[in-house]
């Protein structure tokens, strides 16, 4: 009996565990992840080329700055006529704001003996 129960023995197939990709599932696993990797190669590319052409071009053009002179203040002065003598065909008061401006001053006290820078025409 033991022959023939050996001869009985029932095969059982199992299907493969990895089952066979549709194009839908083809194109999810490799077609977007290599869409998404050109996408960000293009972005690279565009913030490179941008670098490379964005470049700070240096002058040889001279300073636009403000001509000024220096003035030491004596006793009495103030900002009002400093900016009075001043040759200088601006306002009055725009020339003290140009100079409070210009030495950084907090206020309006000066003390004598200190030097200002005063624009000029």
């Amino acid at each position: 009996m033991t022959a023939t129960a050996n001869s009985d023995v029932i095969r059982i197939h199992r299907k493969s565990q990895v089952p066979a990709l549709t194009r839908r599932g083809r194109v999810l696993l490799l077609g977007v992840p290599a869409m998404l990797l050109a996408a960000a190669l293009l972005v690279a590319a565009v913030f490179a080329a941008a670098a490379l052409f964005n470049q700070a071009q240096a002058s040889t053009d001279s300073d636009a700055g403000l001509e000024a002179e220096v003035i030491t203040v004596s006793e009495g002065d103030t900002l009002w006529s400093i900016a009075s003598s001043a040759e200088s065909g601006t306002d009055v008061q725009q020339l003290i704001t140009q100079i409070a401006e210009l030495n950084d001053l907090d206020s309006s006290q000066l003390a004598p003996g200190q030097e200002l820078y005063v624009p000029v025409d």
